[in-house]
């Protein structure tokens, strides 16, 4: 008797296996022990930096000379959140340490280590080598008197630039926000209510003799269009206080259609006009 489903040729199974590639299921990941970093730090005298991809390898007691600086630092960190919150990630087997920073400016940062000196390369941004230095947790000040003037200079420069730049966009948007929108309706909308010699639909009866204005198709066209609007830039203090006036007639309290007619807006009453001394004035008509 044979069991079945046990045995299977070579062929078979070759091609089983190709057909279904068989993959190990991932473990999940365990941040090392405090002991285990401590032991494999101990075992090498030597340390690999990873910065942006360069690597550099360098003695741990080269980092020890600037104790309160971020390299300074790594070799105190035992356990993985202390670690981590030193570079951005590591491996203890090759014991290698990665950094995702710019590894051009790393190079002058390194060589402080090893050398004492702090010189800021030529190609440099300052600002950028500012930032640099703000990562690493060194100071501006030790940068050598040869690299002290340029560095602040062309800081200086930049900065002036930024400000400028800043400047300018403050401008634009204050013009921007001045004009508005819908300009030329606001403005016929402003004649037709407060100047009434300015068009005939303002000189109709009733809309100067302190009686009752009715708007024709194209004003309700024009107001509609106005309230529609998300904003209502108005240019002055003047304009503020008109509007606020109209907020408790009936000019805010219609509604709108979206077919942009506005039948409810044929009741904005207009104070009749101060007469003038030494003439005599009649009623209003109604």
């Amino acid at each position: 008797m044979t069991d079945r489903g046990v045995y299977h040729s070579s062929t078979t199974a070759a091609a089983t296996a190709k057909a279904k590639p068989w993959a190990a299921p991932s473990a999940p990941f365990l941040p090392p022990e405090p002991i285990d970093i401590i032991r494999i730090k101990a075992r090498s005298r030597r340390v690999r930096l990873n910065v942006g991809g360069l690597v550099h390898e360098v003695l741990w007691q080269t980092l020890d000379r600037l104790p309160r600086t971020r390299l300074g630092q790594l070799q105190d960190c035992n356990t993985h959140g202390a670690v981590m919150e030193v570079c951005d990630d590591y491996s203890l087997d090759d014991s290698e340490y990665f950094f995702d920073r710019h590894p051009g400016a790393f190079s002058s940062i390194l060589n402080f280590y090893r050398t004492g000196k702090l010189h800021m390369m030529e190609e440099m941004c300052a600002l950028s080598f500012g930032q640099e230095l703000d990562y690493w947790g060194i100071d501006e000040i030790y940068l050598e008197s040869c690299c002290q003037a340029r560095y602040h200079q062309k800081k200086e420069q930049m900065n002036e630039e930024l400000r400028r730049e800043a400047e300018t966009l403050r401008e634009k948007d204050g013009e921007e926000e001045e004009r508005g929108c819908c300009p030329d309706k606001r403005q016929k909308l402003w004649d037709l209510l407060e100047k009434p010699s300015s068009s005939v639909a303002a000189k109709r009866p009733g809309n100067s003799e302190g009686g009752t204005w009715r708007a024709g198709p194209q004003e309700q066209s024009d107001v509609a269009g106005l309230l529609r609007t998300p904003r209502l830039h108005l240019r002055n203090e003047e304009e503020r206080s008109s509007v606020s006036g109209l907020n408790g007639r009936n000019l805010a309290s219609s509604s709108v259609p979206s077919s942009g007619t506005l039948p409810a807006l044929t009741a904005i009453e207009h104070p009749a006009p101060q007469p003038e001394s030494g003439r005599a004035t009649g009623s209003p008509r109604s």
